[in-house]
Parts: C-alpha cells; sequence; structure tokens
C-alpha cells in the first residue's frame, strides 16, 4: 500500500491565508473566521498574539495554531533564572487559541497540526512567561495533545445557568445600584484587583479589546455598587454577552463580602430581562470569594455540559503533579467562544 505524503510549509499567518483559514474554521469549528475577526485577535491584543498555518504544496491551509500571551497576576513561584517572583506578581501567560487541522494524504488529523504544534510550542512559554500554558481543548485535541505535546488535563468547568430571577425593586434602598455601558474605564480593573484572584489581568485595555472591539458580537458592561447605611461603598464587574435569550456572564468580580451584592446582581438581573433575554449563565466564581450560596439563591445551578481545560508545563514534561497553579482563575471571558 501507497502511503501519500504532504509536504508542509509551517510559517506565520499571512492576510492572503484567510480564505483558506474561513474554509479551516468552517469545517473544524462550524463558522469561519473574518479577516476583521484575525486582526481582532493576533494583532490587536493587549499582549502578544501568534497565528500560524500550516500550508501544503498546494497552498492549501491544513492546520492553524493559535496563542496569546496575556498580562496576568500569577502566584509565588520560582522562574527559571532563579528569582522568586512575588505573590500577586505580574507576568505573561500564554493561551493555546484556534488549533485546527485538516485531514492530509489520508492519515487523518495528526500529522499537519502535529508538525505545526511542535513548531509553535517550540519556545513557549518563554523564560520571563509563567511556566505553565493554558486553553480549552476540545475532547479530542486533549487526547491528542496528551499524546504529542505534554498537555495535562485539568479539571473540567461546569457552568451554572437558571431562568433570571424575578425582578422587585429595594436596591437603592439597600444601597446598590448599577450603571451599563458597552465599554469600560480604570473602576473596571479596580473591581478585578480588589477580589486579590490570580488571573489575566482585567485591565481596561483588555476588557475593552475583549469586549468593545470584537467585531460581530454585543457585550454589555455592568458597573456594580454596593454599600448602605455604615456599610464601606464597593465597585464591582460583571459583562454579559447576549445570545439569543442566554445571558452568558463572561465576567463577575465582586470584592468581598459577597452577600452585599445581591441587591445590585437583581438590578442587573432586572435589566437584562427588561432586554428580553429570559436566562442566565455564569461560570464558577474564584474559590474562596463566598459567592456560591449567592449564585444558589440567585437559582444560578450546575447546568449543561462541562468545559474541558488543559495545561501544559514548560517544554511539555509529563508525569509528576500538574504545572498549573491551582488558585489560578479563569472566567468565561478567557474561553474565546464565548
Amino acid at each position: 500500500m501507497t502511503q501519500t505524503v504532504i509536504r508542509l510549509t509551517v510559517r506565520p499567518t499571512e492576510p492572503a491565508d484567510l480564505p483558506g483559514l474561513a474554509e479551516l474554521f468552517s469545517g473544524r469549528f462550524g463558522h469561519p473566521v473574518t479577516f476583521e475577526e484575525w486582526e481582532w485577535k493576533y494583532r490587536r491584543s493587549p499582549g502578544e498574539g501568534r497565528s500560524w498555518v500550516a500550508v501544503d504544496r498546494t497552498g492549501r491551509v491544513a492546520a492553524h495554531a493559535g496563542a496569546l500571551r496575556l498580562p496576568a497576576r500569577l502566584g509565588t513561584g520560582g522562574s527559571p533564572s532563579g528569582a522568586r517572583a512575588e505573590a500577586g506578581a505580574a507576568r505573561g501567560i500564554w493561551q493555546l487559541t484556534d488549533w485546527a487541522g485538516s485531514a492530509a494524504g489520508g492519515s487523518g488529523l495528526r500529522p499537519p497540526l502535529v508538525a505545526l504544534g511542535r513548531r509553535l510550542l517550540a519556545d513557549l512559554p518563554g523564560p520571563d512567561d509563567a511556566p505553565w500554558i493554558f486553553g480549552f481543548p476540545s475532547e479530542r485535541h486533549l487526547r491528542l495533545g496528551e499524546r504529542v505535546f505534554g498537555y495535562r488535563p485539568l479539571p473540567a468547568i461546569m457552568p451554572r445557568a437558571g431562568a433570571l430571577p424575578a425582578g422587585e425593586g429595594g436596591a437603592a434602598a439597600a444601597g446598590a445600584s448599577i450603571e451599563t455601558s458597552d465599554h469600560c474605564g480604570d473602576w473596571a480593573e479596580a473591581a478585578w484587583a480588589a477580589c486579590g484572584t490570580l488571573s489575566v489581568r482585567r485591565s481596561a485595555a483588555f476588557l475593552n479589546w475583549r469586549y468593545h472591539a470584537r467585531p460581530g458580537r454585543y457585550y454589555r458592561f455592568y458597573r456594580l455598587q454596593a454599600g448602605g447605611e455604615g456599610a464601606q461603598p464597593a465597585e464591582g464587574l460583571a459583562v454579559f454577552a447576549f445570545v439569543g435569550r442566554l445571558a452568558r456572564g463572561t465576567e463577575l468580580w465582586l470584592p468581598p463580602p459577597a452577600d452585599r451584592w445581591e441587591p445590585a446582581l437583581r438590578e442587573v438581573a432586572r435589566d437584562l430581562a427588561a432586554a428580553g433575554l429570559e436566562r442566565w449563565e455564569l461560570w464558577p466564581p474564584p474559590a474562596g470569594s463566598g459567592l456560591e450560596p449567592l449564585l444558589d439563591r440567585l437559582g444560578l445551578a450546575p447546568a449543561g455540559e462541562p468545559v474541558p481545560m488543559g495545561c501544559r508545563g514548560r517544554g511539555g514534561a509529563t508525569g509528576g503533579p500538574s504545572p498549573a497553579d491551582p488558585r489560578f482563575h479563569c472566567s468565561m471571558g478567557d474561553y474565546d467562544l464565548a
């Protein structure tokens, strides 16, 4: 039996590759990618973007792999140079995005995506980056990654969802209020910082890139204020994507204590319902935030399909404990399908 060998060129994506990339994305993800979407993600992010393709001799795009290096707040840990990072130190962390491959020479997904992936990952993460990479691979890609790239599975993320609660007034009496917009200012980063969570940095630049500048999507920012008589005023952040009748909560950053946010969140629910939405969905809040009982009271219970998550340590080393920091929190906003 004769096996056909397809020679591949692995290189950074060029604008001329976008028609072929759109066809590849349609076959693997069920939707194409436009030039505006590609440019937004890989050329306009507040960090560094990599978009690479494997192209066969005919010019066909056989595979794509992407990665974003974003500023993050990380925990204490040793760096490769021997220096010791401070708790909550700012460093870059790489996220893998848009990995997709097509069949080549009748040999299936493996050859083009493997060649491309090995090339892209050869120098990631860098010496000044977090020593591990994270992403949200499909189950199929996760299995391939475990065999070939040194991926390690992380606990899958179970979303919370429910009907929007019946709205009742009283937020103002409780010292709570909300403001809405399609973009944010520095107050949003201050709300994230006050939570003390290890995560990708929610700067105004990141949030406005991720939501306000994204082509073809609509997101609503909520500036939540909590207070009450004798209480210290506080501000929180929520962002929701409008998906049909569903409101997807891509960001929720509410500094403790958690209970003070219930009136403001009920006002958010009232606003979403007034916009014609019927249900809302969130990812689990950061560990130790105390928000779980509040979400229960608001009717947000575990529902739907778990979202796979994986990581890869420096050099793709396998065996031993997971290289990821278990305190690192991912919001739905890190999942770029949201």
